[in-house]
């Protein structure tokens, strides 16, 4: 069989496709999509609308298109999934049309290789959400607004109506990728063909009408803002850590990369190559990069990876557009290094199949179920959302009536009541939680149960069982021994003159009156201290009061020449237990979640200390700081592993 270059994009295809495809039925559902199907359950398309669309953050397009197509198919995930992986099969096929044609061959099938293999498209392709989808009807668009440019007076009304609708599909998918079509839109007045001008204007005014019945949507989901609730604003280096991300986090495949970039640019001749399309396809790019940056640095934070995927095509076509069209064999094995360096990346450098396969939903049930049949004299406990819960219950017929929702609690003190009194007749505590749980649950539940027997790590969660034993789980960093003043690394105001006086009055402990706003302190370097960026940071002492332990705050701060980076405190008298007595010695907790904090800058300062906001007396003694292991791929999809 002759070598051709179609039998190469066929093969791209097919990889593309098992990749997609590999044990479609054992896809479970994203908490995103979740929330989608949960948007759907109306009678009537005016409910849809008033419930089911207006209270999210994304037009119209996809949540109706959803509604109709499990009206008529189901909720099954591969049923729901379908059409996403359909669309994100012909991104891949669309991407080497387009290369093909505003390039050449090569070009075309460099970007489909990649766009074959990426965790990024391919994951995308596997979620029910209006990335993937946006990311086809961009590269349509894109298509019939390329016929447009470059051959006007062919088929022009035919090219002017599809790019009508398939502008007015991106506008009613997503934000990003309606501002796709708007950049892409306003870039052909710059270059169309003057005498074709009037009627391409015409076309955009015709998307724009189009849109006018979903403005009142757009400008209420606008008044709510952001995501910024849990979305970060973007730092300085959010461009490159993408571009990290998007290659698979591999260094492998960034150098590859950047060697094909760097041959195109060394073996570069424009009158080889159409540089009016390199520089617009890298410009979509850029340009919907900065929008989406500064809209989030200084009006309400958008900006995430997945809002990008519309144009990043668009930045693989005008990097690889710089290569020259090579020879059939070169091409093949091009792709072939593309595609096994993506693939493996894929399958073991991110464990895509391993990690994404895994609900942290389903599996905080099941392995409930595994520990109630097993372990008895047993506490459960699972911090979940109750309806994607009672989903994964009824599709494995799991009894959850021994389980304790954590969010039953009012607050510490109950939660905290609650383990004290059960941990006196039972011997174990199964935990099941998802990222977002407070991060001082844990060293809580470790006052009663220390050791931490199992931790079982997915994306989005973890579920542990702890038992009770002599030994607490976690590596001291740091403590302070009273009963010999002030250790090296402490400090506090005068701290060495009083400790004697202080240490006496409470009785083996340290005294802070209310003429003392500042109790002892501890500073370190971070990078002594933590091993890794998932690590937590505990901090945990007692204390002790005649009177209110509130307004009373264990401080912990991460700080760098520039500023301050993070800041948080819990009050002491969270941690009070009802009807405590002066001389009853409260634990407190306090917790730093490294894997929530950016830790991109240099000589990152640890600090600790006691805020005595109220002016309070009162003594402390045990103060303790731990590094806790905490999940490495809590943020697994998108992040390092």
């Amino acid at each position: 069989m002759k070598l051709t270059n179609r039998s190469i994009l066929l093969g791209i295809i097919l990889v593309a496709t098992i990749l997609r495809f590999y044990n479609y039925l054992e896809i479970p559902f994203t908490h995103d999509e979740f929330s989608a199907l949960f948007r759907l359950k109306f009678d009537n398309f005016h409910d849809l609308i008033e419930k089911g669309v207006k209270t999210d953050t994304h037009p119209a397009g996809i949540q109706v298109f959803m509604y109709y197509w499990t009206n008529l198919f189901g909720t099954r995930e591969w049923a729901v999934k379908l059409p996403f992986t359909i669309f994100g099969l012909l991104s891949v096929l669309l991407v080497y049309i387009i290369g093909k044609k505003w390039f050449n061959e090569t070009t075309g099938l460099i970007s489909s290789a990649y766009m074959a293999s990426l965790q990024y498209t391919v994951m995308y392709s596997q979620i029910a959400r209006p990335y993937i989808s946006g990311m086809f009807f961009s590269l349509l668009m894109i298509y019939y607004w390329g016929n447009l440019m470059t051959n006007p007076q062919k088929n022009t009304n035919r090219n002017i109506a599809l790019f009508i609708i398939t502008a007015s599909l991106c506008a009613y998918n997503h934000y990003f990728s309606l501002l796709l079509a708007a950049i892409v839109g306003i870039s052909g007045i710059l270059v169309i063909n003057r005498n074709y001008r009037i009627k391409y204007i015409a076309a955009g005014v015709i998307v724009f009408i189009l849109f006018v019945p979903h403005l009142r949507i757009f400008f209420l989901q606008l008044s709510m803002g952001g995501v910024e609730g849990w979305l970060a604003k973007p730092h300085n280096d959010f461009l490159l850590q993408y571009i990290y991300y998007a290659l698979n986090y591999s260094t492998i495949a960034v150098a590859i990369a950047a060697t094909i970039v760097v041959f195109g640019l060394r073996t570069f001749n424009k009158d080889n190559v159409n540089t009016k399309f390199i520089g617009l396809s890298i410009a979509w790019f850029i340009l919907s990069f900065l929008i989406g940056f500064f809209y989030s640095r200084y009006i309400n934070a958008v900006l995430q990876y997945s809002v990008l995927i519309f144009s990043f095509p668009m930045l693989l076509l005008g990097l690889f557009g710089l290569v020259e069209n090579q020879k059939t064999i070169t091409n093949l094995l091009l792709v072939l290094l593309i595609l096994s360096t993506n693939i493996l990346t894929l399958v073991y450098g991110r464990k895509h199949y391993e990690i994404f396969y895994k609900s942290i939903y389903e599996q905080i049930l099941v392995n409930y179920s595994s520990s109630a049949n097993k372990h008895s004299n047993t506490l459960h406990l699972i911090d979940t959302k109750e309806k994607i819960s009672n989903y994964f219950k009824s599709q494995h017929g799991i009894n959850t009536s021994g389980v304790i929702h954590i969010d039953t609690f009012c607050n510490t003190k109950e939660f905290k009541e609650y383990l004290r009194t059960s941990s006196q007749s039972n011997n174990q505590l199964y935990l099941g939680c998802l990222s977002t749980i407070a991060p001082h649950i844990i060293p809580l539940i470790q006052d009663y149960f220390p050791t931490i027997q199992a931790q079982s790590n997915y994306f989005g969660g973890t579920t542990f069982i702890f038992s009770k034993g002599s030994h607490r789980t976690g590596d001291t960093i740091a403590s302070i021994n009273f009963d010999q003043g002030i250790p090296i690394g402490w400090s506090s105001i005068d701290a060495n003159k009083i400790v004697a006086e202080n240490r006496a009055s409470a009785n083996n402990g340290y005294m802070i009156t209310s003429d003392i706003e500042w109790g002892p302190s501890f500073s370190a370097p971070l990078s002594n201290i933590i091993t890794k960026k998932n690590n937590f940071i505990d901090i945990s002492l007692d204390a002790k009061s005649a009177e209110s332990l509130n307004d009373i705050v264990l401080v912990a701060s991460l700080d760098t020449k520039a500023g301050n980076m993070h800041w948080g405190g819990t009050n002491f008298g969270d941690f009070a237990t009802p009807n405590s007595t002066a001389t009853e010695w409260q634990r407190i907790h306090h917790s730093i979640k490294l894997s929530d904090t950016y830790l991109g800058y240099r000589k990152v300062t640890l600090k600790i200390y006691i805020w005595n906001k109220g002016k309070r007396n009162f003594a402390i003694d045990n103060f303790t700081i731990t590094r806790r292991e905490g999940n490495p791929i809590i943020y697994g999809l998108y992040e390092k592993i």
